[in-house]
This record gives structure tokens, sequence and C-alpha cells, in this order.
């Protein structure tokens, strides 16, 4: 059956193609993908999304498209949305691939028998959100071959791309540098925002060129969308005529945009005065005015501005309505309070969890086309409401800034065209006479056309400003950038080197260096002033906050230099410095640090998060940090994944109790334990036990644990004190039966069964088939030496080797830093098939790197007891020399990809025969 683009679109989104989203899936269906999109604001270019994925399934078999989509903005409210959107056509999907009479069935067909397995549940596409968040569901690399759509932001993606992924353990990060780097076409969007992250992007392809003589997989490819692109008009994919005779472009087009430029005196009336004086001036009207200035500081100062006079004129009217001189205090609260409502403030240092409530109130609905207004609404905002979110306001009031900055913030207003919208620009005098630059530049476009009797700022007439040739000169300046170098990325790909001091952190080179970089996140945790009182290494604080990860709806971030440059800061600061808190570092490292010591040591905070304890405050209704507040902190982990349950678990003696970590009111006292609750508390026996009765009573599985008080020496035996932080998950789905555990013998067929199917549907040379064949044949032989099979629950003297752990996993202690791998490595090297293998070096390094080891080594511990010195160090030597080797040939993305697919292999078998994935890529 024949794939109809425009049916199935319209399908899909529920609206027709522009024409040039039928022209952009015409150049797809091709393998023609432009470098640069630039469509104006209220376009729909996000709808790229979509039109890849109808020409990925609607292509000829000799066309080329990358199967995944990775979409990513530097705005998390638009990764929310583009997450939505694209959920919203998984559901269609799974619901057409049972009738063969439905319109997407075609499509449906076409997607799942990419997969290597056909998916039971139904998912023909692979969705993840990637933004700091529990909710990466992991979809998108569990198999390399499904197509996938994966949505996040710059830090999340880039940092990934460059083997150092925010998050990821050391052996993740190849995995994900190998999948995210080949045969993915990365969709940039607002790409003039994050200049920074383009030029890296270029980099990368620039560095995979270098490789094309031993290309085993198609590269990464860039799309840039923005609507107010740097490039050349030769390199952009743009409207054209038939677009702009289209109806419903026509009125988004040509909306009616009114501009009216006001100059202040700053010694007369600030700029900030000005802007609330316009903005009042439409309260008369049910009217949405946005209001956008240039810093958070000046956001808070024009919001008391508002609302002192919002309230004022409310308290004229009550006085004129009920005849009466004063106003009783109650009535001034009320009115104070319903102003307030209709005020709203957006920055982007608002901590996550506000901000999604802010999203949804009464004054920001109107916004966001929720509700009509029904009286006049006002949103005072940043650049963080220039992008990012479908922000539709009827009137503007803003200060000066660039072109492009500029262009973003008209796109907010009167977007379908359905009003007269007026927009006031207010701006210094004496501009023009200081040094010239882009905000003088700017000024002086919008005088000219004001001058010509030409007012109209319409996406038709901004695009006319566009072809201005100082147009470019307005725009605010890129970044300082700091270029990619194949030093850096060999030093970035030895991703299982322990502490490496010369390894740099990679925010400048996803952002170029900006005087807003570096930044720092805060959040505020209940466990944080356990975590940094008690006994605990810095290690086993880093290990809790792997498994009990934050989410950016528990942080809020800010310019670092910033962090203690406000008045009331400094106070909060010292008022709390003997107090503990918990630094978070790029690199998954943690440590406990006074707030005395977090001022004196900034530079430790460069893209670090800061982790309070709720009882210090410091956080204001609204989601801001501020000193003021003394108020203890809600601790929002368990309203943004309600999965998780973090307990205290507390051993008295010979008895022990838990309770929910918010309830918990500190170590029982030894006195009070004849009056405790015998319901309550239980005979202790041993942790495990003790384990056992949580997850019963709660109905969810114990994930971690961590002791945080220890027995003291001097205690006496009948009331030693012992606490356990608990980390609980709920179980998903209900249990299933018991499954046999296969045998290495059985799961390295399996494996290589998997592996079959995917080197099949990959077209790979056929020395590389047989390469990954060979590997995956033979991956886990090292799991039948007897360490790993005492570790993993077994006799020793079995005759039979299980290839995975029995209930209870892997005694690591027992283990004591084998690792299977290397075990295989070792008895592959004897195996004549491997060894007179051309691509031996191949089958060794894979087999070596399918748990994220072996770049470039492993620890000596690693080794089975019996292999000598000597022995060790040749085979150190070789696996060191063979993975350089083998980069040279295939590139740093390349290797990592081919890496991938035995890692991927093993982990769909693995999960065939019942297995977890966390036990599959232990």
């Amino acid at each position: 059956m024949e794939i109809h683009f425009n049916e199935i679109f319209t399908d899909l989104t529920g609206h027709k193609p522009f024409p040039w989203q039928q022209r952009i899936y015409d150049d797809f269906i091709r393998g023609i993908i432009p470098k640069v999109c630039d469509i104006p604001t209220g376009l729909g270019k996000t709808s790229v999304i979509p039109i890849w994925l109808i020409a990925l399934a609607g292509k000829d078999q000799d066309v080329y498209l990358p199967r995944r989509l990775v979409y990513v903005v530097n705005r998390r409210t638009i990764v929310d949305q583009a997450t939505e959107i694209v959920n919203k056509i998984c559901y269609k999907l799974r619901y057409a691939i049972n009738y063969e009479s439905n319109l997407l069935y075609p499509m449906a067909s076409k997607l799942r028998k990419m997969a290597t397995i056909k998916n039971n549940e139904g998912n023909l596409l692979a969705v993840s959100t990637l933004r700091g968040e529990l909710a990466d569901n992991l979809q998108w690399r569990f198999d390399p071959l499904a197509p996938a759509v994966i949505i996040g932001t710059v830090d999340m993606i880039g940092s990934k791309l460059l083997f150092s992924g925010y998050g990821d353990t050391k052996r993740a990060r190849p995995l994900n540098a190998g999948i995210l780097g080949c045969d993915s076409l990365i969709v940039h969007d607002e790409a003039h925002l994050t200049p920074g992250f383009s030029n890296l992007l270029h980099s990368v392809q620039y560095f995979q060129n270098a490789f094309r003589a031993n290309t085993v997989t198609p590269f990464l490819k860039v799309l840039e969308l923005s609507a107010t692109s740097r490039q050349g008009n030769d390199k952009r994919f743009q409207i054209n005529g038939d677009d702009r005779r289209h109806p419903v472009v026509q009125s988004r087009m040509n909306a009616h945009k009114r501009l009216h430029l006001h100059k202040v005196d700053k010694k007369e009336k600030p700029v900030k005065e000005k802007l609330a004086e316009l903005a009042f001036r439409h309260n008369e009207n049910n009217s949405r005015v946005v209001v956008f200035v240039q810093s958070p500081q000046e956001v808070t100062k024009i919001y008391k501005l508002l609302i002192e006079k919002l309230k004022k004129a409310s308290e004229e009217i009550w006085k004129k309505e009920n005849n009466s001189a004063s106003i009783p205090k109650k009535v001034k609260e009320e009115l104070q309070n319903h102003k307030e409502s209709l005020v709203t403030v957006l920055t982007g240092e608002i901590r996550g969890r506000e901000r999604d409530i802010l999203l949804d109130t009464q004054g920001m609905r109107p916004f966001t086309g929720k509700i009509d207004p029904a009286q006049c609404v006002y949103l005072i905002s940043t650049s963080a409401g220039e992008v990012g979110m479908n922000l539709h306001a009827d009137h503007m009031v803003s200060d000066l800034t660039t072109l492009d900055s500029m262009i973003q913030r008209l796109g907010r207003v009167n977007r379908f065209g359905q009003t007269e919208a007026q927009v006031d620009v207010v701006y210094e005098k004496g501009l023009l006479m200081e040094k010239k630059g882009p905000l003088q530049k700017t000024l002086r476009l919008l005088e000219d056309r004001i001058k010509e009797g030409n007012s109209d700022v319409s996406p038709a007439a901004l695009l006319q400003l566009m072809e201005n040739s100082d147009s470019s000169k307005a725009f605010s300046p890129p970044p300082e950038m700091v270029d990619t170098t194949d030093i850096l990325l060999d030093m970035w790909s030895q991703t299982s080197l322990n502490d490496f001091s010369g390894r740099p952190e990679v925010a400048p080179w996803l952002h170029g260096i900006q005087e807003n970089l570096p930044e720092t996140w805060m959040a505020w945790r209940q466990e944080a002033s356990l975590l940094s009182s008690g006994d605990l290494s810095n290690e086993e604080i880093a290990k809790w906050f792997q498994k009990c990860r934050l989410t950016s709806a528990e942080t809020l971030r800010m310019p670092t230099f910033r962090l203690w440059k406000e008045t009331e800061a400094k106070r909060w600061a010292e008022h709390n410095k003997d107090e503990m808190a918990l630094i978070l570092f790029p690199d998954g490292k943690a440590e406990k640090i006074q707030i005395a010591d977090l001022v004196k040591q900034s530079s430790l905070l460069n893209f670090a998060t800061i982790i309070y304890p709720v009882q210090l405050g410091g956080l204001s209704p609204n989601g801001f940090f501020d000193g003021q507040i003394k108020k203890e902190v809600n601790d929002v982990c368990d309203e943004v994944d309600d999965s998780l349950q973090r307990l205290v678990l507390e051993r008295v003696g010979s008895d022990y109790h838990f309770v929910p970590l918010a309830d918990w009111q500190g170590m029982t006292i030894p006195e009070e334990l004849e009056e405790r609750n015998a319901d309550e508390w239980h005979s202790w026996t041993s942790l495990r036990d003790a384990s056992r009765k949580i997850e019963t009573q709660y109905m969810k599985k114990m994930v971690f644990s961590i002791k945080f008080r220890r027995a003291k020496e001097w205690e006496d035996e009948d009331n030693l004190q012992e606490c356990w932080l608990v980390l609980l998950k709920e179980k998903g789905s209900p249990e299933k039966k018991k499954i046999k555990i296969p045998t290495v013998e059985e799961h390295n067929l399996e494996v290589a069964n998997i592996m079959n199917i995917m080197v099949k549907k990959l077209a790979l040379p056929g020395k590389i088939r047989e390469a990954l064949f060979l590997a995956a044949r033979h991956h886990d032989t090292g799991k039948d030496h007897q360490r790993w099979q005492r570790a993993a629950g077994f006799d020793a003297n079995n005759t039979s080797f299980f290839a995975k752990p029995s209930a209870g996993g892997i005694n690591w202690r027992m283990l004591d830093g084998y690792r299977h791998e290397l075990g295989s490595v070792l008895q592959a090297l004897d195996m004549k098939t491997i060894r007179i293998h051309p691509e031996y070096d191949l089958i060794l390094h894979l087999i070596a790197t399918h748990h994220g080891w072996a770049r470039p080594y492993f620890e000596d511990s690693a080794f089975p007891p019996e292999i000598d010195a000597a022995t060790r160090q040749q085979v150190s030597l070789d696996i060191m020399m063979r993975y350089t080797r083998l980069q040279e040939r295939f590139g740093y993305w390349q290797l990592a990809w081919l890496e991938s697919l035995l890692r991927r292999a093993d982990g769909i078998a693995s999960a065939q025969q019942g297995a977890s994935e966390e036990v599959s890529d232990e």
C-alpha cells in the first residue's frame, strides 16, 4: 500500500500541511536533508518530526534517511511539548497496526519491520525525553535498529555526544555516544540561541568525515531550525510564493503588529517605570499583555510597580462603587491578592516544579490558549518566554534588545493574525550616542522604518527587514567558540579511565564561552542533612544520587557569578555558614561542604548542583532563590516520581522500625523504647530480613540502601543505634512466573541469533558481520569461571555454568573485581576461528567492551586470580593498543556504535530470557 503524505500528515497532526511542509517531505523522501530550515514563528517548525517519520516509512529501500531523530532545544518547555506531540503520534500508530483498513497501517507496518525484533507492547516508535529527568525510559537505546525520537536539551544531548553524558555511568557513556553519533538526524531547534552547539555539531561532522574510507554505518546528519538564521540565503530552506499565497500562512505572516518607540531619560523616569506605565494602559481591556525585559532582577521590579498601579486603580473603583473614602483592611488584601493573580512572572531561574504549576495558573492560562481572558492579564518575562512555548499575547511592551531577540519576542504577539496588536519598545535617551553595537543597529533599523511611515512589524515585514545589509550586525554577537580537537576527543572517549584530571568539563564546547556561563543548579532535599552530617564517604553520597536522581522539577539554575552577589543571598549564606550542604559535580561525584566554604570556593560550583537541607529555607513561593525566606522548602522528589519512596530504617539494639523520610523525627532515644508502638517495631535479625518486611508492606522493591549512622564502640549492646536511608521503587508489571536461568552456552547462542538479525537488516560488510557474530557467540564465556559462578549464587562445581545471577543478584564482594568480559577475551585468544579471522582485533575489542570497559583498559583486579603478572601486563597492553588501532580506523563514534550492537544484542537477548536491563548491562 502506498503512503500518501497529505492524508497521513493530516491524520497524525490534525491539520493539513503547509506548502513548505510538503516540499521538505519531498526532500526527505529522496534522502535530501537541508542544513538550515529558516521558517517564521507560528508556521509549525516542530512538524519536521512527523514529516521525517512519514518519509522514513515511505522512502524507497535504496534511499537513506536516519532511523533516529534527535530533537534538541535549549528550552525545557518545548522539550515537554515536543514529547507530547510525539506520544500522540505513537498512540495513533499503536492503534493502527491492528487494523489493515486504517489509513496509518502501511506506515505502522513499515516502521515495525525496521526493528530487530517485534515489540510485543506495540510500540513502533521509541520515544525518550532527556532533560535531566527520570523520564528517560531508555527506549531510544534498547534496540539501535528501531525508529526512535529522542527529545532533549543541549546539555543532555551534547554531553552524551561527547562521551561525557551528565548523569551517565562510565559504562553507559560510549553506548550513548555511539547510538546518538551514528545513523541519527539531529534537529537543532532555535539554533540561533545556541550557536556554540551548532559549532560542536559541525565539528563532529568534520571528524566523522575523516573516516569516510572506513564507513560501515551512516554518520550524523544535522538540520538547524530557526526563525532568525545567521546563514546566507543560499544555505536556507525557506517559505516561498506558494506558502505566502496559503490563506492560513497569509493571516499569520501579515498579522497586524504596530510598533511604537519610546525614548526615556533615566534621570526622569527609569525604563522599568515606563514599561510598567505602558503595560498598565491596557488595563481596561480584556487583553493579554506580555512585558519582555532582559534581566530577572528587572522582572521583579516591574512586577512590583505594575501590581501597585493595578491595586491603586482597583481601590479607586471600589471607593467609587461603595461611595467610601476608605477601604477595609480585608478588602484591601482581597484586591491585592486578586491583582497578583492576574500578573505572572517567568524567568529561567524558577525551580522546575513551580514553573510547571505556573503554566497552569489563572494568570498564565490565557497566554497558552487554554482560556480567554475575562479581564486584562499580564506576563512579565525574560528570554525564557521568547521561545519554547506556544505563547500568545494580544499586545507587547518591551525594553530594547538585539534584532534576533526582538524577532522572537514579536513572534509571541498576535501569532494567528486575529487582533490588532500594539508593540511598545522603550529605550534610554542617548543610546545612539554610545559606542555602536547590536542594540544601536537594531534601534537604527526600527527608527528608519517608522521614519518611512512604516510601523508594521508583522512576520512578513520582518523578513523584508532581514534583507537589509545591516540586519546581521543587529544580531547578538555569538559567544567565543571553543575548538573541538582530536586530543580532546581522545580524552573524552577513554571512558573507563578512573580519576583523570586532564579530562575537561564539556560545557564550553556545548555553549561556547558566555557571560552567563558557567551556571550552578540548586536543589533542596530532606535527606541532605542526613547525608552531609553522617559517617558517609563522598563516594557513598554520589551513589545515592545516582539511584535517587535529581530532576529538573527539583532544581533552579543561576549564573555562578551571581550566586552570592545579591545582598539577601549574602546574608542567607552568612546566617547558615556553619550548616552543611552537598555538591554534585557534572561527572557524578559528590562532596560534603560547609556553606561558608561554598561562598569562598565559588569555582567549585561551575556547572555543579548544590543540594541544601530543606530546613534552611531560601526558596520563595514562586520558586526563586530568596535569602529572606526562612520557611522550610517543600521537597518535591516524591511528587515528581510517585513510584519512588524514601524511608529511614532505624535499628535500636535488637529491634527496628521504618518510617517515610518525611515523617522521621530523628533517632529514637533508648529510654523511650519501652513506650514504643509494638505494631511499628520488629525483632532484628538481618538487613535482608528487614528489606523483605519493607517490600511487603509498601509493595515496592528496595533498590538501594545506605547506612548513614553506624553504631559507636562505646554504646551498650542493647542500645546500639544504626540508621539506613532506603530507596524503594515500584515493581512495575506483576511478577512473572519464575523463568529458567539460561546457561552461558544458551545465552551466547541467543545473543548470536539476535546479532544475526541485526547485521542482515543493516547490510554490513561481510567480514564486519562475521566479527560481530563471533563476538556475540563467545562474549560471555568468561562467566564459566568459578569466581563468577559463586558470586552469582551457584555452586562452582556444577557441570552447567549459568549466564545470569540467581535471586539476590551478584555478590560484588565475592567477585572481588573480576570482569567476565576479560575472562572471555582470554578464552577467545585460544580460539582458532577468532585468531585467524581478518577482523581479529575487532572481535576481541567487542568482547572486551560489551559492558563499557576496555576504553582503554581494565583494572588489574579484573583478571582471573590465576593469571600471572607477566601475562596480565601483556594482555593489558594488547587491549589498549587494540582500542587505539580500531579508533584510528573507525573513528570515535563509529567504533562506539559497533560496540553498541553487541551490547544491545546482549540486552535484547537478556530481556527475552527474563533478565532486567540493569542485570544484562551490569
